[in-house]
């Protein structure tokens, strides 16, 4: 299928309808049937049956449907792309990726002071794990990344910012510095597997003979303290999450 077909197709599994699909496109409804019919008969099959003047998608085109959509994501990422070096090559952007935790307090603040020094620049901020960061900066579609953990990779440029602590938080009252082994594995909400503090969490919990099994594991460190705010159980997070979410009992230091 040619790229033409491609978005015709893709505009009317979106729409629903060939005049809307049309319409999205800027093309007549004429030459959008055009095409439709030139790519099914380049094919050997149809698309959509007709049925009570509406298109409805055949077998074949639901089972396309996944693969065009990665086409459409892939073009996505390669227009971003070339914005990101017409932007680079003009100084006058800048696309930053940031952890969850850092998004929703630290980096706004250092953000805005930014932009009061430079107020020309163009600044993009995504929230987004590190693993995805990393993954982005990689494929040239973020300039820079603040995340937490240790990535090295060749060809990517790291900078130790600052050490941040991890805390516990808990809906229950308690005083003074925490231990692992005072982690009470029916109560813990865990972080998922991938995020590198997860990793480490694991690991102490391992050494210290307390399972590392969890009934509740959660993607960001934010979620984890929101469901410890809601009277879920107790978690350790990141000492900027534990001090800047509301509602949070005072966080107590994770001790060795």
């Amino acid at each position: 299928m040619r790229l033409r077909q491609i978005e015709v197709f893709y505009a009317i599994m979106t729409t629903g309808s060939l005049r809307r699909a049309a319409e999205l496109l800027h093309v007549s409804q004429p030459a959008a049937s055009k095409v439709l019919r030139y790519a099914e008969q380049s094919l050997g099959f149809a698309l959509f049956e007709r049925a009570g003047g509406r298109l409805v998608p055949t077998r074949e085109a639901r089972i396309m449907l996944p693969h065009v959509n990665a086409i459409f994501e892939k073009l996505s990422d390669l227009k971003r792309l070339t914005n990101n070096l017409r932007y680079a090559r003009d100084g006058h952007s800048i696309s930053i990726g940031c952890v969850p935790s850092l998004g929703l307090s630290l980096v706004p603040r250092v953000v805005q002071r930014y932009r009061k020094d430079h107020p020309g620049m163009e600044l993009t901020i995504d929230a987004m794990h590190g693993t995805e960061i990393v993954s982005r900066i990689m494929n040239h579609d973020l300039d820079l990344g603040i995340v937490f953990g240790d990535y090295t990779f060749e060809g990517m440029t790291a900078l130790h910012l600052a050490d941040i602590p991890l805390m516990m938080i808990d809906g229950e009252d308690g005083e003074g510095p925490v231990s692992v082994t005072d982690i009470n594995p029916e109560r813990y909400i865990g972080l998922s597997e991938n995020d590198p503090t997860a990793r480490m969490l694991d690991m102490l919990l391992e050494e210290a003979g307390v399972p590392a099994k969890t009934h509740v594991r959660v993607r960001t460190h934010f979620m984890a303290a929101e469901l410890v705010r809601l009277g879920g159980g107790c978690a350790i997070v990141d000492a900027v999450t534990a001090l800047h979410h509301p509602g949070l009992a005072p966080p107590r230091p994770l001790s060795p």
